[in-house]
């Protein structure tokens, strides 16, 4: 049956389109990277000011938070598009590459702050006929993990009934979307050790105390913490160690090894459970030559955990856009995505309810769309946009009226 409410949130995103497409083109011209985008935030909260948003609130140190009937007794629908560019140099040749050297938005978030943006004017339209809140929140940082961190610690997901957010990627065709139930995307935790030894000339290498075979003990042993103490059936854990370095001379006994590795899993318990045998493991493998070591770890993103409802009306709203046909319910990445901060929450603080969707940029009759998230020459369909800003309207339409 036809929902007028949504007919008319869906003509007003198509004829706003142009609009939309040259407000993501701007922003790509003018990319920032993570926690820096100072100018981002100063441009959207013009945008939101023209929109006749006066409580707007600021994340710190960038992005911005506003609501759509903040004193409605409803629930509260979370809408979320980050806005962080990577320190990728775009190798694109249009009028609107990027103008700061050596940063580009080559992930899409321009896209998605972009299809936000059109998306709240929508919502705008149809306030009065919304039976709740939608908080709508720019993220900085996706990148780097640390604006989900950020928008969780600093109170904006309290509250929260449903939290929604899409992705555009360029592994799927335009006119496509993907999600899943449960843990879609992995978390992903990055750890630094120093190993501290005493340098000796190599000949008497037994006067010192070698960093070196601290760190290679170390490797050794903790892709065996992985295979021996983690739960690999029920809660895997993928380990890369990626970077090591230091020693002065080829004859002497290494007196300082810099190692560099992150892991992923689906569990927050696996993540408590892996730095605390990492911790081990570097203490043991230092002990074990006389040497000591400085063991130190960030979060890099949350894993994404689909909650069902949320998930079954994602699903639903995009099998009406795209066809069922074109919509998959069986997502699975060993990527990850800050947003799963907000699903799966971090230290003491607690998820909420929510999911999160991919949709597609890769036009099959455009070779230019091709390159994948993080390419260079990144340039998805911009067709896509549209359709992204009219599913996130409509979910927190349709979440507020079904519940």
């Amino acid at each position: 049956m036809t929902d007028i409410i949504k007919d008319e949130i869906k003509k007003y995103i198509e004829e706003n389109e142009e609009e939309m497409i040259q407000e993501r083109r701007y922003l790509h011209e003018n990319p920032e990277l993570s926690m820096k985008e100072v100018e981002t935030t100063k441009w959207l909260k013009k945008q939101l000011e023209a929109m006749g948003f006066t409580d707007i609130k600021e994340i710190e140190p960038t992005g911005l938070v506003v609501e759509i009937n903040p004193k409605s007794a409803g629930k509260t629908v979370l809408l979320r598009a980050d806005i962080d560019a990577l320190p990728i140099k775009e190798t694109n040749d249009f009028a609107y590459k990027s103008k700061n050297e050596g940063v580009s938005h080559a992930c899409g978030h321009d896209i998605h702050a972009a299809m936000l943006l059109n998306a709240t004017r929508a919502l705008l339209k149809v306030k009065d006929k919304l039976k709740g809140r939608v908080r709508i929140v720019f993220q900085p940082g996706e990148e780097t993990g640390e604006g989900g961190q950020a928008v969780v610690s600093q109170g904006f997901t309290k509250g929260v009934d449903s939290a929604f957010a899409i992705h555009i990627h360029t592994m799927f065709d335009t006119g496509k979307a993907s999600t899943g139930y449960g843990a879609v995307m992995a978390n992903n935790t990055f750890f630094n050790v120093k190993f501290l030894g005493k340098s000796a000339h190599s000949s008497t290498p037994y006067e010192g105390n070698d960093a070196m075979l601290m760190a290679t003990t170390f490797v050794n042993a903790a892709q065996a913490m992985v295979t021996r103490k983690m739960d690999l059936l029920n809660a895997p854990v993928i380990l890369n160690i990626g970077k090591i370095g230091g020693g002065s001379a080829a004859n002497a006994v290494a007196s300082e090894i810099d190692l560099e590795g992150s892991f992923r899993s689906t569990q927050r318990k696996s993540v408590e459970e892996m730095i605390g045998e990492l911790r081990k493991a570097a203490d043991l493998s230092a002990k074990l030559f006389d040497g000591r070591a400085e063991f130190s770890y960030k979060l890099g993103a949350g894993a994404v955990i689909n909650e069902e409802k949320s998930t079954d009306l994602s699903l639903r709203l995009a099998r009406e856009v795209f066809g069922k046909e074109n919509v998959a319910d069986d997502l699975k990445l060993a990527g990850s995505e800050d947003f799963g901060f907000y699903l799966s929450g971090f230290d003491a603080y607690e998820g909420v309810d929510g999911t999160y969707m991919f949709i597609g940029g890769r036009n099959p009759l455009d070779k230019k769309t091709y390159p994948q998230n993080h390419a260079q020459d990144f340039n998805p369909d911009e067709s896509a946009l549209k359709d992204g800003a009219y599913l996130l309207a409509a979910y927190a339409y349709e979440y507020l009226k079904e519940n």
